[in-house]
């Protein structure tokens, strides 16, 4: 059931309803690398949406040029600011370079085994990935390499190159921390990173034991405290779901940590969390800022596909009507549309058709939008960040 007054909340701690201040200039690589830190991670798999995500959130209320909060996100893959990796849920994010080694590597071990037992069924054995690891090492460099160069030189090689199977092993190194979707590949005709190898392009000291002496308690107890500050009001039972971490776990985390968070219902007296038992957390401090900024988080906004306001919790049915959510994932596929946002919930999907200047928004709507409201969509339409022409 949608829950108006959680949506709004989330819009302004998530900085699309108003900018985040995150104690860097505005409109830089360092800007988008600062946001990418706070999330701790953020949905990376349609690259283009994760790059449109990444700027709005830089650019909301005209604070930076739709173009320049753009480039500046380029730049920041293109000087390994941030990264795209798997480090958890067998999922694509986006990390700050400095993340993706700790994170993956307390998050990412499920993955890891689900990969290895799938492999028989593409007539792959734990060799093909290792073959596949050395023939990365001869052909990345200092360059790196995009998918279609290794998958040929897979191939070359001798390694039973089957319908997904260069995929699953890069995705195989990704999971296992050896390689990262760094740079944008220029040359390609679709946008989309070199692979790199994670010695070369990461920074060093940067993995769990390096970030944390080792200590996964530490560091649950830090990646919670990320996913809370960018996410809230949000349950722990929703932090579980988004990293796979032991709930149990996350329970001793959150105790070193609940000083800093209050109850969202038991504070502010708006509708809580569909799950019953479970309070959902929101920094004290944050409460100030949800309040002067309530009536921004109605304006409308256009979200990426597979943005964290929809896919960063348990249950999305907070902000999309139920009668429509089926139509978020047709057929149920595992590709989300692009969401129309307006006064506490998506009111529809939309798309562009055209290219540069002779783009033109489509919008399916829930029902019909007042003559004001789809101005203001129009207008959120020209100032959108694309990531490409």
């Amino acid at each position: 059931m949608v829950n108006k007054p959680l949506a709004r909340a989330r819009l302004v701690t998530q900085g699309v309803a108003t900018p985040i201040d995150v104690g860097v200039d505005a409109g830089t690589p360092e800007h988008a690398q600062a946001i990418a830190a706070r999330f701790g991670a953020t949905q990376g798999q349609d690259f283009p949406g994760a790059i449109s995500s990444l700027a709005y959130r830089m650019g909301t209320a005209g604070a930076v040029n739709a173009v320049d909060a753009v480039n500046a996100v380029r730049e920041a893959f293109n000087t390994g600011l941030i990264v795209r990796g798997y480090p958890m849920r067998g999922t694509v994010f986006v990390t700050a370079a400095k993340d993706l080694a700790w994170i993956t590597q307390l998050c990412g071990v499920q993955n890891l085994k689900s990969m290895e037992r799938n492999r028989p069924n593409l007539g792959l054995d734990n060799s093909h990935v290792d073959q596949a690891a050395e023939i990365v090492h001869e052909t990345a460099g200092a360059r790196g390499a995009t998918r279609a160069e290794l998958f040929k030189a897979f191939e070359a090689a001798g390694i039973p190159m089957g319908p997904g199977n260069g995929y699953h092993l890069v995705r195989s190194m990704l999971h296992a921390g050896t390689v990262v979707y760094g740079p944008i590949a220029e040359e390609s005709t679709r946008v989309e990173n070199h692979v790199m190898l994670a010695k070369d392009w990461l920074p060093a000291g940067t993995d769990l034991e390096g970030t944390f002496n080792g200590d996964q308690h530490a560091a649950i107890t830090e990646l919670l405290r990320r996913y809370l500050d960018s996410h809230g009001p949000a349950t722990l039972r929703d932090f579980a779901w988004w990293s796979k971490l032991p709930l149990g776990k996350i329970r001793k985390a959150f105790a070193d940590i609940a000083s800093n968070y209050v109850s969202w219902h038991a504070v502010t007296g708006a509708p809580g969390s569909t799950a019953p038992g479970e309070e959902l957390w929101v920094r004290e401090d944050a409460l100030e800022l949800i309040a002067e900024h309530e009536k921004d988080a109605n304006k409308p906004s256009l979200l990426a596909a597979f943005d964290e306001i929809i896919l960063g919790y348990q249950d999305r049915m907070y902000i999309v009507p139920e009668d429509h959510h089926a139509a978020l994932v047709p057929g149920n596929n595992g590709v989300f549309r692009q969401a129309v946002y307006a006064s506490g919930e998506v009111v529809g999907f939309w798309k562009r058709q055209g290219a540069a200047s002779k783009r033109k928004l489509v919008i399916e709507e829930f029902k019909p939008l007042s003559t004001t409201r789809a101005k203001q969509v129009q207008t959120r339409f020209k100032a959108y960040p694309f990531a490409s022409a």
